[in-house]
């Protein structure tokens, strides 16, 4: 009950004109202001925006994630292992808001230490948060930063749930390292993967921390996203039913894209399995 009474208010509230600035001026609208954020140029940007971010931090964050847990599966015999693997996740555990204030620090374009070293060895300074090309990218940078280490445990985990006779006999066979990825470590991990998959689209989707310390969504309009677009609209503007809107589209935008990755995966095992 704790959380369908919000949710209803907050459909409600996305069909009237609340706005705090005008408390008694309410007005069921209907559709309306779905039907103007979906017209608006900066909230169309934000979604871009959204979803570029998105895509690219997961694919990246899995290739990463993937790489580090097999370096961790095939060391996991040695003295030390634990101690560096606790090191790699580290910065899963640092709140988003610190890792926002401190790549902002690393990333100043002129203050930062991360321009010093690209001087101190011959190269230019780069713009990072700074300019509409870098900021998008910077901001990608810091997610994958944060977030690999989420996706590389639970590699890690589906890679030592795999029985040691698979490999075994798979080096009986001949197979090599790519046969072994495809036939063996895929078929184990896709659930896995799609677990790690839908909890990072849903954090993607609603992700504000980073993007309101380090850029509060510039310069221009360039790491707008859907999250700082309805924030914007609620707490600065006071235009409740319309941030209610875009909240709402935030969650049917997060709920498509998941139920797409579990029958797209979903359709991929079934294809392996016939």
């Amino acid at each position: 009950m704790m959380s369908i009474y919000p949710f209803v208010y907050s459909l409600y509230l996305s069909t009237t004109r609340k706005n705090l600035s005008r408390p008694y001026q309410k007005g069921f609208i209907g559709l309306e202001n779905y039907s103007t954020l979906l017209k608006t140029d900066l909230f169309q940007q934000a979604i871009q925006n959204t979803l570029v971010l998105t895509a690219a931090s997961i694919a990246i964050e899995l290739f990463i994630g993937y790489c580090i847990a097999r370096l961790f599966f095939s060391i996991a015999d040695v003295p030390g292992n634990g101690i560096i693997r606790t090191v790699y996740i580290i910065p899963m555990m640092v709140t988003p808001v610190v890792s926002g204030l401190l790549w902002s620090y690393i990333l100043d374009p002129t203050l930062g230490i991360a321009n010093y070293i690209l001087h101190k060895i011959g190269q230019q300074p780069y713009g990072w948060f700074a300019t509409p090309q870098t900021a998008l990218k910077s901001v990608i940078m810091v997610n994958v930063w944060q977030w690999s280490p989420f996706l590389m445990l639970l590699i890690l985990a589906g890679l030592m749930s795999i029985p040691r006779e698979q490999y075994e006999a798979a080096a009986i066979d001949g197979a090599n390292f790519l046969q072994i990825i495809r036939h063996i470590e895929v078929p184990f991990l896709r659930n896995v993967v799609l677990i790690g998959m839908i909890f990072r689209v849903i954090d993607n989707f609603r992700m504000f921390d980073v993007v309101y310390v380090a850029t509060r969504g510039g310069p221009g309009s360039a790491t707008e996203v859907v999250s700082m677009y309805t924030f914007r609209e609620m707490f600065q503007f006071f235009n409740v039913g319309y941030g209610s809107a875009a909240a709402v589209i935030i969650l049917i935008m997060a709920t498509l894209v998941t139920n797409i990755l579990y029958r797209f995966i979903r359709g991929e095992e079934a294809d392996v399995h016939q």
